[in-house]
């Protein structure tokens, strides 16, 4: 996989944060906040997923769901990186959408972790890891009339529909949606199998896990999400007005929520080591 590494470039050293995109972005969408993480002691490794930015494409016969191989290539991605971490670094997972989902299921299977971020998560209610097949075909469709269009069009689109992003976030997201696969886009099955409650009752018995949603209509962490990771042991933060893309709608807010956040589980004592406290041999390499 494609993988764009952020080392620290100021600050206090404090560990890694593996930082994932969502669907139909790119590492390069996130260029700007790993490097406010860098500024901060934190070195920050971005894959892009499968189907996404650099990466190779998804393959329809692949007969692992898209979700479980999308998580198969981001541990194989990041291992080396982890593995190459201090004793006394911290290891934090984010992601965004989609992303979140996947950063979810990595966390629970990393050997070590002292907190997961996810903004806005993309987790369905009933609990399943299949995408609804209208709003799957919807998305490749549009999908697609952007890889018409050329990158000017796409901007001015993303400009509109999204007036309060900066320019630059208006750009990189446009190059992202030409760069998505629309195969793997119209499966849509892009969330890891494993239940997300129980991931985050997993998760949230050894580190903390905050999760950044919005008050718009279009955010995905409905009051029923809210409810569920609540009782699962998450902290759920809801940022007035942003909508589903949290940092992007509201980039002083989200900085500040997730900069207090990360300073907070400074203060936690010890490594969290998900894998030994749920009964699972340590994984050195992961």
């Amino acid at each position: 996989m494609s993988t764009e590494y952020h080392p620290r470039s100021a600050g206090e050293r404090r560990g890694t944060i593996v930082a994932l995109h969502g669907l139909r972005e790119s590492a390069d969408t996130l260029r700007r906040l790993a490097k406010h993480w860098a500024a901060h002691g934190w070195d920050v490794v971005a894959p892009d997923l499968r189907g996404h930015g650099r990466s190779p494409r998804w393959d329809p016969a692949d007969p692992l769901h898209p979700g479980d191989r999308l998580l198969a290539d981001v541990r194989d991605a990041v291992g080396p990186y982890l593995a190459r971490a201090g004793r006394d670094d911290e290891v934090v997972f984010y992601g965004h959408s989609a992303g979140g989902a996947i950063a979810a299921a990595a966390a629970e299977q990393a050997a070590v972790v002292h907190g997961v971020l996810l903004e806005d998560p993309f987790w369905r209610l009933p609990v399943t890891a299949f995408q609804d097949r209208f709003v799957a075909a919807r998305a490749a469709r549009e999908l697609l009339a952007y890889h018409v269009w050329g990158q000017q069009r796409l901007e001015a689109h993303g400009a509109s529909s999204h007036p309060r992003w900066q320019v630059w976030e208006v750009r990189q997201w446009a190059r992202a949606q030409r760069q998505a696969d629309a195969l793997l886009v119209r499966n849509g099955h892009v969330i890891p199998t494993a239940p997300w409650p129980d991931t985050v009752s997993a998760i949230a018995a050894s580190a903390p896990v905050l999760v950044v949603t919005g008050t718009a209509p279009d955010v995905g962490m409905t009051p029923d999400h809210r409810r569920v990771l609540a009782d699962r042991g998450a902290e759920v933060v809801a940022i007035e007005g942003a909508g589903h893309f949290v940092r992007r709608d509201n980039p002083l807010a989200f900085a500040r929520t997730t900069d207090a956040w990360l300073e907070q589980i400074r203060t936690v004592p010890g490594v969290r080591s998900g894998a030994a406290v749920r009964g699972r041999p340590e994984r050195v390499s992961w």
